[in-house]
């Protein structure tokens, strides 16, 4: 039985691993699309968010870059025609949502990236499927609590 420290030193190597192994222009057709890692990644994101949207802030703060830089990859998405600008009910509040191009995007992405994996499982039997997704659940729960962790841990004052 592995003990909690080699279990933490064995992620810790793995994470990595993973994050570099399953770059993004590698899953998904990005120059066909047109989108650089981080332009997805901010498509995604957003996508995901509740009604599709979200304030520049909030996205400079799940990405863990500065406004600007956050404002920088929205105009480009705007300028695309992925996502639109609207103003809240406070003036002062700019919503990002997608559009129906980002969401057909998206959908296109979806579509090749589903080709891709469909070659790469053809042939795996069905119960290295059935451990390969109870697997990939279990991982991308974990990313979450650590997103989760991340997310608290920065809320706390210094």
């Amino acid at each position: 039985m592995v003990t909690r420290a080699q279990a933490s030193a064995e992620i810790v190597g793995l994470l990595p691993a993973v994050a570099i192994n399953l770059r993004l222009a590698a899953l998904f057709d990005l120059e066909s699309a047109d989108l650089t890692a981080n332009q997805l990644v901010t498509l995604l994101l957003v996508n995901y968010a509740p009604d599709c949207r979200m304030k520049a802030g909030e996205i400079a703060g799940r990405l863990e870059i500065s406004l600007p830089a956050a404002t920088a990859v929205v105009d480009r998405l705007v300028a695309a025609g992925v996502f639109e600008r609207s103003q809240g009910e406070d003036r002062r509040v700019v919503w990002v949502s997608v559009t129906e191009a980002g969401h057909g995007l998206l959908a296109r992405l979806r579509a090749g990236l589903e080709i891709r994996i469909h070659a790469l499982i053809d042939g795996m039997e069905p119960a290295s499927l059935d451990s390969l997704i109870e697997a990939l659940r279990r991982v991308a729960s974990f990313a979450d609590q650590i997103g989760e962790a991340e997310a608290s841990r920065s809320e706390l004052p210094p």
